[in-house]
C-alpha cells in the first residue's frame, strides 16, 4: 500500500523521479506480525518476588554449604522451601498464570526481535539499492558542472546511455587533463541521462533539491511499519553529497556544518513527515537544536551572516507544503 506523506514543498522533478525510482526499486516493507503483549496477572509483582525469595532459600550459604545432593536431602529441602512460602502465603495457585504469562511474553518478545531485525536489514538493503540508482542521477549534475549545459543538452538528446556517455566523453577530454578525467562520472550521467529522459525530466531543470526530495519521499516510504513493543532504529541513506536520516517522525536532509570546536553533519531541514503537521512540528524539533549549537553550515555560497532560515529559504524556497 502506498504510503501518504507531505513534503516540504512542490517539485514536479522529485515526483518524477520518485516514480522512475519505484519502477526500477519496488520498495517491499517486511509484513508486520500480528502479536499483542499478553495480559499481565493482577498479582504479577506479588509472584515474581516469590519465585526471587524461593530462588533465594534454595541457594543460601547454608545450603550451599552443606552441600547435600542425594535424592532425600534434596526432596526435604524442596519441602522446606515450599512449606515456608506457603507459612508467609505465597499464592501458589496462581502460579499457572504466571507460567502462561512468561511463555506468552518471551513468544511475543521474540516475536518483536525477529521483525525489528528482518525490517532493520531490509531498510538498510533498499538503502544500499535507492543510493546506486540515484548515484547516476546525481552524476548528471556534477559532470554538468564541468562540460557545461550546452554538452549536456545535446548528449540528453543521445539515442542511448553510451552515446551520451560519449559524447559527454568527448568534451572531458577536451577540458580536462588525463587524471583530473578519470574523477568524471561520464558512464553514471549517461545512465542517468537516460532515466531522467524516460522519465519526461528536462535534465537542465534538475537541481540538487529535486534530488533530495525525491530520495526522502523514497526512504519515507520504505522506512519500516511499526510494531508494538519496541521502536525502529533510525534509517539513513546517503549518495554523492546527499545525506539523509528516517526515524517515525519522518525524513530530514543533513549538511555539513562548522561549530565552535569541530565540524560535522547537523540536521538542516524536515523534508518528508505523514501531514503538515507532522512536518512542523519536525522542523520545530530540528530549529530547537539548531538554536542551541554554535554553527554555520557549509558548502553553500554566501554563508555568513545568514540566519538557518535564511539558508533554508534560499536552498529550498519558499514553503509549500504539499501532500502526496
Amino acid at each position: 500500500m502506498t504510503r501518504k506523506f507531505a513534503a516540504v514543498r512542490k517539485s514536479a522533478n522529485a515526483v518524477a523521479l520518485f516514480d522512475a525510482l519505484q519502477a526500477a526499486v519496488p520498495f517491499h516493507l517486511v509484513e508486520v506480525p500480528t502479536t499483542k503483549y499478553p495480559t499481565a496477572p493482577a498479582n504479577l509483582q506479588e509472584l515474581r518476588k516469590g519465585i526471587t525469595t524461593m530462588t533465594e532459600l534454595f541457594t543460601s550459604d547454608e545450603r550451599a554449604d552443606a552441600k547435600k545432593t542425594s535424592r532425600d536431602d534434596v526432596e526435604h529441602e524442596f519441602m522446606s522451601v515450599l512449606t515456608t512460602m506457603s507459612n508467609r502465603g505465597f499464592a501458589f495457585s496462581d502460579l499457572p498464570q504466571l507460567f502462561d504469562f512468561e511463555q506468552d511474553r518471551n513468544q511475543h518478545l521474540d516475536t518483536v526481535t525477529r521483525y525489528t531485525r528482518a525490517a532493520n536489514a531490509n531498510t538498510e538493503a533498499l538503502s544500499a539499492k535507492v543510493a546506486e540508482w540515484f548515484s547516476d542521477i546525481t552524476a548528471v549534475l556534477s559532470v554538468a558542472k564541468v562540460v557545461g549545459a550546452d554538452v549536456m543538452a545535446e548528449a540528453a538528446a543521445a539515442p542511448n546511455k553510451t552515446m551520451a556517455a560519449l559524447g559527454i566523453d568527448l568534451h572531458v577530454r577536451e577540458k580536462l587533463n588525463a587524471s583530473a578525467q578519470a574523477g568524471v562520472p561520464v558512464m553514471a550521467a549517461g545512465r542517468g541521462l537516460m532515466i531522467l529522459k524516460a522519465a519526461k525530466i528536462d535534465a537542465l531543470s534538475l537541481d540538487l533539491g529535486d534530488v533530495e526530495l525525491a530520495a526522502a519521499m523514497a526512504l519515507y516510504s520504505y522506512f519500516p511499519d511499526a510494531i508494538e513493543g519496541a521502536s525502529m532504529q533510525e534509517a539513513g541513506l546517503r549518495f554523492g553529497s546527499v545525506v539523509l536520516g528516517a526515524n517515525a517522525d519522518g525524513v530530514v536532509v543533513y549538511r555539513d556544518a562548522v561549530q565552535s570546536n569541530a565540524s560535522g553533519l547537523l540536521p538542516h531541514t524536515a523534508l518528508v513527515a505523514a501531514d503538515g503537521k507532522a512536518l512542523a512540528a519536525l522542523q520545530s524539533k530540528i530549529d530547537v537544536r539548531l538554536g542551541g549549537v554554535d554553527h554555520a553550515f557549509t558548502g553553500t555560497v554566501e554563508n555568513g551572516g545568514m540566519t538557518v532560515e535564511e539558508r533554508r529559504l534560499r536552498d529550498f524556497g519558499k514553503s509549500a507544503v504539499t501532500t502526496y
